[in-house]
């Protein structure tokens, strides 16, 4: 039984074949990645898992160069024709980050994927006693950061890109009390954000996603407990910058949703608005 509402009666907690990174039919042979936050956690699940379906210039950003030296050996060990570039580097700061994705044009080419990830999260606390600098740290990580990505990205994109949000569940929850009105808060700010950039850019395809309920040095703060495996959002993901998820772009999707389910729903989501934040109870469609 699915541990959440899902919107498809086959839960996920592991990889499976359809979203192997393996599939012929999801090949990344030839593409330009980049994932910011891509040197531990969710990031590097996604980069093995591009270079697993055959990504040869992957760039991974962060803050922390040993964590990404570290990731780079990994990786390229695992993946001979796999080159990884990577850089260190602030999403918070305007000239670090269009910096780094100069950069990786400058090496790579045109970018053909980028994730989003980087996040912060504060420690759990009800919103008065709050701390300042925690509630700061989350939005200009999570919203502003992802903002200055963005506009780096944009520069330097591919005409049809794929954006991928790595957001939260909690973003469109109902509030939930475990003292995290910091994070879910700026993480539904990001939403609307990257449903701007799809709205104002639609060369792009943008998707956010609930990566899973993953143990990580980020989830440390968190009071929720891991349920899932890392490499599930990991081979998500690239199954997201696939033809077969072309009709989820300017959705929010969970990672655990089985994605054959996903497909036979295509004409129920498609150009609706199903799997948008929005008002209950009210309809905008034109």
């Amino acid at each position: 039984m699915a541990p959440f509402p899902s919107l498809t009666e086959t839960w996920h907690s592991e990889p499976y074949p359809a979203i192997s990174p393996t599939r012929p039919e999801l090949s990344c042979a030839g593409r330009v990645v980049v994932v910011t936050g891509g040197g531990s956690g969710i990031g590097a699940a996604i980069t093995r898992s591009f270079a697993q379906a055959g990504a040869e210039k992957i760039a991974i950003i962060s803050r922390t160069q040993s964590r990404l030296d570290k990731a780079k050996a990994e990786i390229e060990a695992k993946n001979p024709r796999t080159k990884v570039l990577a850089i260190a580097a602030d999403i918070n700061n305007e000239a670090e980050i269009s910096a780094a994705f100069a950069k990786v044009e400058e090496t790579f080419g045109k970018i053909d994927v980028y994730v989003s990830n980087s996040a912060a999260i504060s420690e759990s606390s009800k919103v008065a006693e709050g701390d300042v600098a925690g509630w700061r740290r989350n939005f200009e990580t999570n919203v502003f950061g992802a903002f200055l990505s963005f506009k780096a990205f944009h520069k330097h994109a591919a005409e049809t890109a794929h954006i991928i949000n790595v957001s939260s569940g909690v973003a469109h929850m109902p509030a939930l009390p475990m003292g995290i009105s910091a994070y879910a808060s700026s993480k539904a700010a990001a939403i609307k954000l990257f449903q701007y950039i799809g709205l104002e850019y639609p060369q792009y395809n943008v998707v956010s996603i609930q990566p899973g309920v993953i143990a990580t040095d980020l989830s440390n703060n968190s009071p929720i407990t891991a349920l899932d495996s890392v490499d599930l959002p990991g081979q998500f993901a690239v199954w997201l910058a696939s033809p077969e998820a072309a009709f989820l772009s300017g959705k929010f999707v969970w990672a655990n949703w089985d994605v054959d389910e996903l497909k036979a729903k295509k004409d129920e989501i498609f150009g609706k608005e199903m799997l948008q934040t929005g008002l209950h109870g009210l309809s905008f469609a034109s």
